[in-house]
């Protein structure tokens, strides 16, 4: 791999979430890890973003009641891919 994974290349990454990329697969050289410090980036950004209105829209109906636990949720899993990427970057090249 020498910039990023080829379903990017082929810009189909709306479709793939960052969570299904193997991090054991991936090469490690300086343009991947800048990719997936941005991506880590953006599914933290969006994830809490998310959070956030979902806090601020709740008014106990079960449907706001859910909207606040899938994003609770998809925040922890941003969370964890993104220490799982700076876990990544840490190991020596």
């Amino acid at each position: 791999m020498n910039e990023m994974p080829e379903f990017e290349k082929q810009g189909e990454s709306s479709e793939i979430h960052p969570s299904e990329l193997d991090l054991h697969m991936v090469e490690h050289t300086p343009q991947v890890a800048s990719w997936l410090r941005m991506r880590a980036s953006q599914w933290l950004g969006n994830a809490q973003k998310e959070f956030n209105e979902a806090v601020f829209s709740r008014d106990g109906s079960d449907a706001s009641l859910d909207r606040f636990a899938d994003a609770r949720s998809e925040l922890d899993s941003a969370e964890a891919w993104a220490l799982r990427v700076a876990d990544f970057l840490m190991r020596p090249q």
